[in-house]
């Protein structure tokens, strides 16, 4: 073997131990990139069902204040909805015959 060879293959430890290190760094940032991430992406999630809370309590309020102050057209349109709905799954059962 000549000499520039023996020195390249003697290079060939500290050459992998220094890949190992690198990929060992790039494993972390890329393990911090991901708990950044998933931390961000679940507060927007909590924030998202809180939201959806909060607006589905305003809802049932608003329900409950229109069918107390308005009983009549409240039965007329649960009636005319459920007669909708009713349609529609008679529409489509009859579609898959």
């Amino acid at each position: 073997m000549n000499s520039h060879l023996k020195s390249q293959v003697s290079q060939l430890p500290n050459v992998a131990a220094e890949a190992g290190d690198a990929i060992a760094q790039e494993a972390v940032r890329f393990g911090e990139l991901a708990k950044s991430w998933w931390q961000r992406n679940a507060d927007v999630v909590r924030d998202a069902a809180g939201t959806v809370r909060h607006e589905a309590a305003a809802f049932g309020s608003r329900t409950r204040l229109y069918v107390k102050d308005e009983p009549v057209k409240s039965v007329l349109v649960a009636a005319a909805v459920g007669a909708a709905v009713t349609g529609l799954l008679m529409l489509l059962l009859k579609r898959d015959r």
